[in-house]
């Protein structure tokens, strides 16, 4: 029996998730540079023919990856978040979302603010054809001087704070990603917001 259209679109769904995941698990694990399209075929169990049919090379597959992976997730934590609150609640929810995520069960959630705080803090990943307009680090750059402003933050430099925070995220993914769900013990929001602090 022929398959319907629907059914092909489902396994074309399917083949595309396949090489997504393992491509994000891979630039995760062994870092951009490091990953060929060989090992995505070898991981993915699939071949070059089938990759190339998707993807125009590596940099395409990472762009795709960041897009349909990571950014939507992105999106997902920062729907919770009323940014209309004072700078200290707004960076106190968010820390509590993702630190949440980074120590949950599930390892792509790491994997996922890992790469995402990884292509935007190394100007050698920049993502040009990236959804994504506005980095991450202007943005908490912007809530820290907010912050600043509304008395509640220090007066040091608001640069070097963001740096801070956002490398600190990052490790503690980092961290998890490579020992593990049963090892990783993560700090409290409370102890990051401790170096915001006056």
């Amino acid at each position: 029996m022929p398959k319907t259209k629907e059914q092909f679109e489902q396994i074309r769904n399917e083949r595309i998730n396949v090489i997504l995941d393992t491509a994000l698990h891979l630039f995760v694990m062994e870092g951009y540079d490091a990953v060929n399209l060989d090992k995505v075929t070898k991981e993915a169990k699939c071949s070059h023919g089938l990759i190339y049919h998707y993807f125009s090379g590596k940099d395409d597959l990472y762009i795709s990856v960041i897009n349909n992976l990571v950014i939507p997730y992105i999106k997902e934590i920062l729907a919770g978040i009323s940014f209309e609150q004072k700078a200290k609640f707004v960076i106190h929810d968010l820390l509590d979302v993702i630190l949440k995520k980074i120590k949950a069960v599930d390892d792509k959630n790491a994997w996922k603010i890992y790469l995402f705080l990884n292509t935007h803090l190394q100007k050698n990943l920049f993502v040009k054809n990236s959804k994504e307009k506005t980095p991450i680090f202007q943005k908490t750059l912007e809530l820290i001087e907010r912050g600043q402003r509304e008395g509640d933050f220090n007066d040091g430099s608001s640069t070097e704070l963001t740096i801070c925070v956002l490398s600190l995220i990052k490790g503690l993914a980092f961290t998890r990603i490579h020992i593990g769900y049963k090892r990783f013990i993560c700090p409290n929001s409370s102890i990051i917001m401790k170096m915001l602090y006056k």
